[in-house]
């Protein structure tokens, strides 16, 4: 074993020396050659900027790494917000907005006021996209008072555009037609703007899409369907492929709005055929939806589930998996340029090496001594750590495996169920008889019951355990519009203390909730002026679950009654399954009242 350190020692001592001779050599200057190349990174940023967000992180990538190189500030700051850009279309919101900041603290540090304005614009757009529309209209003002200062009329032109569709978004969410108006009047002034000059003839694209966008939806289809084309002929001018999807997709809509289904359609499926040509899963899933929605009230069942069933996939998908390009000559070009800043900063060295020669002959010494001393131990502790190490491995992946089969299963249930319900729906408009249209909408409802608890389970770590407050309010406002209750005129009181439960316990639960309140719609709030509900759900001795209705009242025989509806059948059934105690009571209204012991907690549990 000695014989053998020896030997080590002697070629390590061998290689060591080859290093230094290397490194004393005269290594060769850095060349500036990165003006021609930031400037295609820049034509490359552009092209990738809406159309291929991965690729986009890759160039993106590139210009900070040139910048770094260089010590150019404004690649840098340009390359941060491209990193934001492409995050943002990829659906990594936080860490985009983490990319967005830096790229903002480091352009107002340096006063690269020309970069302000569109590092704004990626943080409105972030913002808007949480629904926070306060701050995206802090974000769009500073960004417009940057462009401004330095004459940026593009900028400018910009900024008008993203106020413009904030106040569309805020006007559509809270159901504001005035609101809308207003956007419609702020597109046509900044459309006005990019008239003025052949210079940005390229920046109307998106005017006349939104432009277009809020016509559709005023049913002005004669205007709309005049900005839509100019969108159409920009568009396929300067090869702007995302754009016009969204020019097909309202052209399409135009032409549901006079009737005309099979134009609607071939409009649609061109824009379908463009989207999965730039592998834009964001944008397929969109026409997808809008496909589904033009299909559904004619009797190509086929076309419409499948339709429906490409959305669902791909907005599912999209929470999981990764995106992923062929990026080729860029990745080689990429690895070529990290040896290049390798090599240039070791320019350096030479200005040192005779110092560094004597140090690491120094060193090598001390090295030999320490390593002589260390060896024994650490291989009787290595052979050791290899062992647990391998354990844990293996405990750690048959634990990750366990979770994403268990999320893969919630997940098939859950479409499964979505499918059942929909082909429950396609049914039932074929039905005339209303009592089976009425069963057949009851099923559907204990349907989607069981499928919000696998879509909550879906999407969380735990995957045993539900969230309660969030699946109680999905249930509950899911029954409400199923009947027609809208929140302006029917007051929803929910107060959910328990956190989490365990899904044999909160798939019970769920179904006793969605029978009751099904029961309060049908039959409690006839001639009830300001109707209301309130659910709560508390822990403290036992779970406690409490509905009331300001209704006429239960009759009291229908719940003793033994026979008794299928509704109340079901509610009596799931209680004794989970060793609950149910009451009700009629005063002012109806309140029925579930209570659930905590052992039985224990045993769910």
């Amino acid at each position: 074993m000695h014989r053998n350190l020896t030997l080590q020692f002697w070629i390590f001592l061998l290689v060591m020396g080859t290093c230094i001779a290397e490194r004393a050599e005269k290594l060769p200057e850095a060349t500036d050659m990165t003006p021609s190349k930031l400037a295609n990174f820049y034509v490359k940023a552009e092209e990738y900027g809406n159309a291929w967000p991965d690729s986009l992180k890759l160039v993106a990538n590139l210009i900070a790494s040139e910048g770094y190189r260089i010590h150019d500030k404004t690649a840098l700051v340009r390359g941060e917000r491209y990193r934001a850009l492409a995050l943002w279309r990829l659906g990594s919101h936080s860490e985009a907005m983490k990319a967005a900041i830096k790229a903002l603290s480091s352009a107002e540090k340096w006063k690269l006021t020309s970069e302000i304005p569109d590092i704004y614009a990626v943080i409105g757009n972030l913002h808007k996209e949480k629904a926070n529309y306060k701050m995206a209209f802090e974000a769009v003002g500073k960004g417009m008072q940057a462009a401004k200062s330095i004459g940026d009329t593009a900028g400018i032109i910009y900024m008008i555009r993203l106020k413009a569709m904030f106040t569309q978004g805020l006007g559509a969410q809270e159901n504001d037609t005035a609101m809308i108006h207003r956007s419609l009047d702020m597109h046509l002034e900044g459309l006005k703007l990019a008239e003025a000059s052949p210079r940005f003839e390229r920046n109307r694209i998106a005017y006349y899409n939104n432009i277009a966008q809020v016509l559709v939806k005023r049913k002005e289809a004669d205007k709309a369907l005049f900005y839509v084309t100019k969108g159409i002929d920009l568009a396929k001018k300067y090869n702007q492929l995302l754009s016009l999807t969204y020019s097909y997709t309202w052209l399409s809509q135009i032409y549901l709005q006079q009737n005309e289904t099979g134009k609607a359609r071939t409009y649609l499926l061109k824009a379908l055929r463009i989207t999965q040509e730039l592998k834009n899963p964001f944008r397929e899933m969109e026409v997808n939806r809008y496909i589904y929605q033009a299909l559904k009230p004619t009797n190509d069942y086929r076309a419409t589930l499948a339709a429906y069933t490409r959305y669902i996939d791909i907005r599912d998908s999209l929470r999981v998996l990764d995106n992923v390009r062929q990026i080729g000559e860029l990745q080689v070009q990429y690895e070529a340029d990290k040896k290049d800043q390798q090599i240039a900063s070791l320019g350096t060295i030479n200005e040192v090496k005779t110092r560094e020669i004597a140090w690491i002959t120094v060193g090598l010494a001390v090295f030999l001594v320490v390593s002589l001393f260390m060896i024994f131990q650490y291989r009787t502790i290595a052979r050791s750590n290899r062992i647990l190490e391998e354990n844990n491995r293996k405990i750690n992946e048959q634990s990750e495996q366990m979770k994403l089969l268990m999320k893969e299963l919630h997940h098939r249930v859950k479409n499964n169920l979505q499918i059942v319900s929909n082909l429950l729906s396609l049914q039932s408009n074929r039905l005339t008889d209303e009592d089976a249209k009425q069963s057949i909408k009851t099923g559907q409802q204990r349907i989607e019951a069981m499928s919000l608890i696998h879509k909550s389970l879906y999407n969380q770590e735990n995957v045993n355990m539900v969230d309660m407050r969030e699946y109680l309010t999905n249930l509950v406002e899911s029954v409400m519009q199923s009947f027609g209750f809208s929140e302006e005129r029917f007051r929803l009181i929910l107060q959910v203390d328990v956190q989490e439960l365990d899904i044999d316990l909160a798939m019970p639960l769920g179904l006793i909730v969605n029978e009751w309140i099904t029961n309060s719609f049908k039959h409690a709030y006839q001639h009830v002026r300001h109707p209301e509900l309130t659910l709560k759900l508390e822990m403290n001795d036992a779970i406690q679950l409490e509905i009331s209705d300001n209704g006429r009242g239960m009759d009291m025989k229908l719940w003793e009654r033994p026979g008794g509806s299928f509704g109340i059948k079901l509610i009596k059934v799931l209680s004794r399954q989970i060793d609950g105690q149910c009451t009700v009571a009629v005063d002012s209204g109806t309140r029925f009242t579930l209570e659930i012991p905590l052992p039985q907690l224990r045993e769910a549990g």
